[in-house]
């Protein structure tokens, strides 16, 4: 069973009140009983949780710049490699999509034809009973998103390398609680017979579930992700281009366990002592203090919105370039879409102006094409 099959099981289990262990969170103080015996206070209620975890995994979430050295991230995966069983393998570029068993000559196969800079979209993926991989990046980011999920024995050891690996390229880094990443993150819709769906995992007729993205009441979630990986997190990094998001005066002097600078000029932010106590009211206060401080919200917003943008850009465009061999001896094709004799929208467009060029760049065909 994998990683994310855990991940998904323990959802369910410690949504679901058992005899044998009792979670109490300070977002559901519920009575419930472990042999007849009532739990007192959700100090006890805490500590069976972390005993009780079949996970107990690191969650790693590190953005790089798009334009990013290939060769430094095949180094970062093989720098942990030595300590885990990769048993699946899978990207975009590599045998259809499809996820093959993994073999050590994959790897470079994989991952090569994967990340070759003309591929505007980038998955790449590495699943193993001890941790996860996914480098991912959409069509119209700037940015390439690592998600490692590890289990934190083997975190221990491989940490220096991931902390440096963030020093040396990161924006914007972070280190969380596997499954605190996910309640944060992630709702779990569960499936009735009737064809209805709940996010009551105890009603009865439960067919099955899935999972999907939190994208609203962030007020409720101190630990929501937002984009370019801006959030509140139990460890934070901020690197190369973080700065021209986020106030650097108000970030290096916000009151919490630990704010240093190192090297690289990065600022290093642990909200609070321990991983597991993630669900401690004044651990989650402190995350909304650092998020209202840093005005992540407002910020996320912004990108937000500029993301959008992008899409509908890449989507709707107003020019349109092709490369090929067309009907008039050019190889490039440039289309300029037009409302009005103005540039416009495809969608909104009336007309598209199409200019044939040759390989020096000199135009050897143009037409106006009416498009009512």
């Amino acid at each position: 069973m994998g990683l994310f099959d855990l991940l998904k099981k323990n959802i369910k289990k410690e949504s679901t009140k058992t005899e044998e262990n009792t979670v109490v969170s300070d977002r559901a103080k519920t009575e419930v009983k472990e042999e007849n015996k009532v739990v007192e206070n959700e100090n006890n209620a805490q500590e069976n949780k972390k005993e009780s975890r079949i996970d107990n995994c690191a969650e790693y979430n590190i953005y790089v710049n798009e334009s990013i050295e290939r060769k430094k991230l095949y180094e970062f995966i093989n720098s942990f490699l030595e300590y885990v069983t990769p048993k699946k393998i899978g990207a975009n570029q590599y045998k259809s999509g499809h996820r093959y068993r993994y073999f050590p000559k994959r790897l470079p196969e994989a991952f090569w034809e994967e990340m070759d800079e003309s591929n505007k979209r980038i998955r790449f993926a590495l699943e193993g009973d001890e941790f996860n991989l996914l480098i991912k990046k959409q069509s119209w980011e700037k940015f390439l998103e690592i998600s490692l999920s590890i289990k934190y024995d083997i975190a221990e050891r491989v940490f220096e390398r991931i902390e440096a690996f963030i020093l040396d390229e990161a924006i914007i880094a972070s280190e969380s609680d596997c499954i605190d990443d996910l309640y944060q993150n992630v709702r779990t819709v569960y499936l009735l017979e009737n064809g209805e769906e709940t996010e009551d995992p105890n009603k009865s007729g439960c067919i099955g579930f899935r999972s999907e993205p939190i994208d609203s009441e962030f007020y409720k979630y101190p630990g929501k992700r937002f984009s370019n990986g801006l959030g509140a997190f139990y460890r934070m990094w901020f690197g190369k281009g973080a700065y021209e998001l986020l106030d650097k005066d108000t970030l290096r002097s916000f009151p919490c366990y630990e704010n240093i600078i190192l090297d690289n000029d990065v600022t290093r932010i642990t909200l609070y002592e321990n991983i597991l106590d993630y669900d401690l009211k004044e651990n989650r206060d402190k995350q909304m203090a650092f998020r209202k401080a840093l005005k992540i919200e407002e910020i996320a917003a912004k990108l937000k919105q500029e993301e959008e943008d992008e899409i509908k850009r890449n989507i709707d465009p107003e020019i349109n370039i092709k490369e090929g061999n067309f009907e008039h001896g050019g190889v490039r094709l440039i289309q300029t879409y037009l409302k009005d004799g103005e540039i416009s929208h495809r969608s909104e467009a009336d007309s598209v102006e199409e200019r044939e060029l040759d390989e020096k760049g000199k135009e050897v065909f143009r037409i106006i094409k009416d498009l009512r």
